[in-house]
């Protein structure tokens, strides 16, 4: 099997000047470096839809010359003011199509600064690069789980965004809520026949590290692929809950598939990271990537509706906020490490055995304890004789039990 997820051999497409189908590397708005603006914490969601609707769109800043302005709730800000305009759900560049239409998902839990700080400096991004554009924040209000499931809000914000037909997005862009890019050449379009990681190098804000290189096998941070490449995978994997782990089973789906990845150059795949605490780390990754490629076709983007709920739409032009509900299948707690999941397998199997088996004769004797054991009391059904058959009778009871919880 193949263990490098990058291609080595696939350059990133340089398309010709199209207006019928604008790319934004012909962008007249490009500048370089994007100039981060932190804004101050009682920033609000309506803020941020009042400064591109209103506050923006009636400044005079322009490609050529760029007054700062100043908010409430951030100050110097250099943004460009761009034309565009708001409809059916997306952000458009007045008078240019462009040569796809984006849905920027953000997984969230907490964290509610850096949403916003996040959705104030993406918009002014987009534009510059002149995409058609729509932002989605996925957050999880699970009440059973303090323990983040990337997968599953990106799962359900792609299911979401699959069914609003309408929209017809063409590129996924998976998104890190604390990550801000920093240089408009940083392309945010998908490539036709790969995936593409633009995290390539990150620096803390307020570090004096500098930037930092990530391992080559990780997709995290920010990936963009097209709604079919996800599907080829089937999506991330349900099975994650706390930090750790995710994004390189995802890596392993890929290479199961024989999916590689394009990274743009280190100049221009740069990245700001907002200060932010950590989340309880999952103790059982290990053991889950140990097994990721038996389950792509059983755990993943396809199993996704029976396992959460969205609980909460709010449709803002600067952002769809989804609240979802990530576990709705049973009410029993996470267990919070792998020790814990072992002890409820054994549990379970102790019970499981107590049940089927019924001791039928003891016979005591000084050299020996003879016991007879029915080991089949628990039905008359025949054992199966082969793996098929096994795998046969699992799947309909799968079924059963899906078309059960679906009727409830």
């Amino acid at each position: 099997m193949r263990t490098s997820i990058s291609c080595r051999s696939y350059k990133l497409t340089e398309p010709k000047k199209d207006l019928s189908k604008f790319h934004p590397r012909h962008s007249q708005h490009l500048r370089g470096s994007f100039v981060l603006v932190t804004p101050h914490s009682n920033i609000t969601f309506d803020d941020i839809d009042n400064f591109y609707q209103k506050t923006l769109p009636m400044s005079n800043n322009n490609r050529k010359k760029t007054k700062p302005l100043q908010t409430p709730f951030a100050t110097n800000v250099t943004f460009e003011n761009i034309p565009y305009e708001y409809k059916n759900g997306l952000w458009h560049p007045v008078g240019v199509i462009s040569v796809q239409r984006t849905a920027i998902l953000i997984p969230l839990q907490g964290r509610d600064f850096n949403a916003k700080a996040f959705i104030f400096n993406i918009h002014a991004f987009a534009r510059r690069q002149l995409l058609t554009y729509t932002v989605l924040l996925v957050e999880q209000v699970s009440p059973r789980s303090d323990r983040f499931n990337k997968g599953r809000l990106l799962n359900a914000g792609v299911r979401y965004i699959e069914n609003q037909k309408s929209l017809n997005i063409t590129c996924l862009i998976l998104h890190d809520v604390d990550l801000i890019p920093e240089n408009d050449g940083n392309y945010y379009v998908c490539e036709p026949s790969h995936p593409k990681h633009t995290t390539v190098r990150v620096r803390q804000i307020g570090s004096k590290r500098g930037y930092s290189r990530y391992y080559e096998f990780l997709i995290g941070g920010v990936l963009l692929l097209t709604p079919d490449m996800y599907r080829q995978v089937n999506g991330f994997s349900n099975l994650y809950w706390g930090w750790g782990g995710e994004d390189d089973d995802l890596s392993l789906r890929m290479i199961q598939r024989r999916v590689c990845v394009v990274r743009p150059v280190d100049a221009v795949a740069v990245y700001a990271a907002l200060p932010h605490p950590h989340g309880h780390r999952n103790d059982a990754r290990f053991n889950l990537l140990a097994w990721s490629t038996v389950r792509v076709d059983g755990d993943g983007y396809k199993q996704i509706d029976s396992l959460i709920e969205i609980v909460d739409v709010k449709q803002r032009s600067s952002v769809v906020h989804l609240k979802v509900n990530v576990d709705v299948e049973g009410s029993e707690r996470r267990p919070s490490s792998l020790n814990e999941s072992y002890e409820r397998i054994s549990a379970r199997s102790e019970t499981t055995t107590a049940s089927r088996n019924k001791i039928v004769d003891v016979k005591q004797r000084s050299s020996v304890v003879h016991l007879k054991v029915n080991v089949d009391v628990e039905g008359s059904e025949r054992r199966p004789s082969s793996l098929n058959e096994s795998y046969e009778r699992i799947s309909a009871r799968s079924e059963t039990t899906t078309a059960s919880r679906n009727s409830t």
